[in-house]
């Protein structure tokens, strides 16, 4: 179990890490992500056939975290760009590159573990049939 938990965390830092390294997928592109998101996350709803009591909650769990790894992408962004500038340096500062790589190291542990969090308070609103579908439609939309 273990090693699975492991795997999902590493799956979903370097999902996240290659999100942030593509400058394609920048701020011009998140009205339209943010839109894709919210459809996707009232399909699951829709798939699940959550209550309208537990869609809000599900929703909710949702916003609440959204805003955490909001601030988290911004800090993961500094923090890269001063480790870039950083690395550029003609003599680079290692103690800086360190403390930038513990920080970065840092932001994508708890970039990881949001997303574990949030997928526990989703889980804890549904039934089993629902949790067993919740989960397999992630996995749907992971491949």
């Amino acid at each position: 179990m273990k090693g699975k938990s492991h795997f999902l965390n590493s799956a979903i830092f370097l999902i996240l890490t290659s999100l942030l390294l593509v400058p394609a997928l920048g701020q011009a592109k998140e009205d339209s992500w943010s839109e894709k998101h919210k459809m996707r996350r009232a399909t699951l709803v829709k798939e699940l056939k959550l209550s309208p009591e537990k869609a809000k909650d599900f929703n909710a769990v949702e916003e609440k975290y959204a805003k955490d790894r909001q601030e988290l992408v911004t800090r993961l962004k500094k923090s890269q760009a001063e480790l870039q500038t950083a690395l550029a340096a003609a003599t680079p500062d290692e103690a800086k590159i360190k403390d930038l790589v513990a920080a970065i190291r840092a932001d994508q542990e708890k970039m990881a573990k949001s997303f574990m969090s949030q997928k526990d308070e989703d889980l804890a609103l549904m039934t089993p049939v629902q949790q067993g579908r919740y989960l397999m439609l992630l996995h749907k939309k992971m491949k």
